[in-house]
């Protein structure tokens, strides 16, 4: 649980480095970028699974979807939003989470639902200004496919796990990286003027390897591994924890325009109170659930 609440924090200021350094580049490179310092992290360590080249496709697959196809929709969605919108825009992540995980499972506990409702309710209580609604709609449905895709991944990974205990993390999660930059790097090939890189500052770079290599190489890393040692209540409660997080580090840190009275302070301590309060619950909770393989 501790390394999903550190994770948390350093997605939170994650989102300000993004909007503030890296948005207005191409969504796709951005990822790209991302994905290959994310897989260059882990390189040294990786190898193949236990059980051989068989467990590789489905490694690949889950990377391909948690963060190929989530990190580009994501990175579209900094074109139009600020940054803390952005984070409040995953605050459905739960509710894919618990739907993925019961769906994979035969089983639909009411507990765990319940616990995705009410950190859906605390993420919800830190959106109190308004957004041009020109572009609500548009960016809300791209960040739900991301949304979507990023908790698939992790029911997958954790069922994945669940069936190898023996399995050391370090040595196979590479593979997910890969997955991931092997579809950014098909719609790169489609879509992307490559020249565009030659126009980065050392500003947007520097805030490229801090997110390749800290954001997504170890905080990917650090996020799945921590799902596997906790139970799927905690796992999808704390999706949410980033959103009051990424609300105060705008706030404190980046220089956004948004104005926090007395009540806006206290509907993000609300809300941050709530996820705690889940996750706290969500512990207490009993887990009995066949995998499938």
């Amino acid at each position: 649980m501790l390394r999903l609440i550190a994770v948390s924090w350093l997605w939170a200021f994650s989102f300000g480095i993004n909007k503030q350094w890296v948005a207005g580049a191409d969504p796709v490179m951005v990822t790209l970028i991302r994905l290959c310092l994310a897989l260059l992290t882990l390189l040294p360590w990786m190898r193949l699974p236990l059980g051989g080249r068989a467990g590789v496709p489905r490694l690949m697959v889950i990377g391909a979807v948690q963060y190929g196809v989530m990190y580009i929709a994501l990175n579209y969605c900094f074109i139009v939003l600020q940054a803390y919108q952005v984070a409040l825009f995953t605050i459905l992540t739960p509710l894919y989470v618990a739907i993925i995980y019961s769906w994979r499972s035969g089983r639909w506990p009411g507990s765990l639902f319940a616990a995705a409702a009410v950190s859906l309710l605390g993420a919800a209580l830190t959106e109190s200004w308004q957004i041009d609604r020109r572009t609500f709609w548009g960016a809300f449905a791209v960040m739900q496919i991301s949304n979507a895709a990023f908790a698939w991944g992790q029911v997958a990974y954790k069922d994945w796990r669940k069936l190898r205990p023996l399995e050391n993390d370090g040595r196979i999660f590479g593979w997910l990286y890969l997955g991931g930059v092997l579809v950014s790097l098909v719609w790169a090939l489609f879509r992307f003027n490559w020249g565009e890189t030659l126009d980065y500052s050392s500003s947007r770079w520097s805030a490229l390897l801090y997110l390749g290599i800290v954001a997504s190489g170890a905080g990917f890393y650090l996020w799945n591994t921590g799902a596997t040692q906790v139970k799927t209540g905690v796992l999808a409660v704390l999706n949410n924890l980033k959103s009051p997080l990424a609300v105060l580090v705008s706030v404190i840190f980046w220089g956004t325009s948004v104005k926090m009275s007395p009540g806006d302070w206290g509907f993000l301590a609300a809300g941050t109170l709530c996820i705690v309060g889940a996750a706290l619950a969500a512990l207490k909770a009993t887990e009995t659930v066949v995998y499938p393989p």
